[in-house]
């Protein structure tokens, strides 16, 4: 069985999923990959009572990011700094911390040069619920005099259903 990405309750060490490390590799090449906009797309299951962490590497001051995410059901969706990362799940100053229900979308301007970790958090949770994330990012400098990114509208269903 292929090991899974999983950083669950606290003092768990984190172990590597396929899906997870692909998208972390994918964005995370160099920041020449960000010279347009660049998108990815993930799906994964968060257990009740853990949290799952991706992490996004050397992401460049003002990068935009705009974020769709859908869930079967309620978790939260936090995106840190690395110091506050090291601080979860008491972090100082998060970058963003939203519930999720069903669906959020929301577009956020990262404030340094650095890595950048998105925790789905069902720690509270008696179920397990499914995540479905679409991220868009493009360098502030890419595109001199554009606007912001639009907001993705949502995931895209794995196979075309909905949960």
């Amino acid at each position: 069985m292929p090991p899974q990405t999983s950083l669950a309750g606290r003092g768990r060490t984190p172990k590597c999923c396929p899906v997870w490390l692909l998208l972390a590799l994918w964005l995370a090449v160099t920041p020449a990959a960000f010279a347009g906009a660049s998108q990815a797309a993930l799906t994964a299951e968060v257990p009740a009572g853990q949290h799952k962490v991706l992490r996004l590497r050397n992401l460049p001051k003002d990068t935009q990011i705009a974020v769709a995410i859908q869930s079967s059901g309620r978790i939260t969706v936090t995106f840190l700094n690395e110091a506050d990362f090291k601080r979860f799940p008491n972090p100082v100053d998060p970058v963003f911390v939203a519930p999720v229900e069903q669906t959020i979308s929301f577009a956020l301007t990262m404030p340094e040069t650095g890595d950048y970790y998105v925790v789905f958090d069902n720690t509270r949770g008696t179920d397990s619920q499914k995540v479905k994330m679409v991220i868009r990012a493009v360098a502030a400098n890419a595109v001199p005099g554009t606007s912001p990114l639009p907001l993705p509208r949502r995931p895209p269903p794995a196979d075309r259903k909905e949960f």
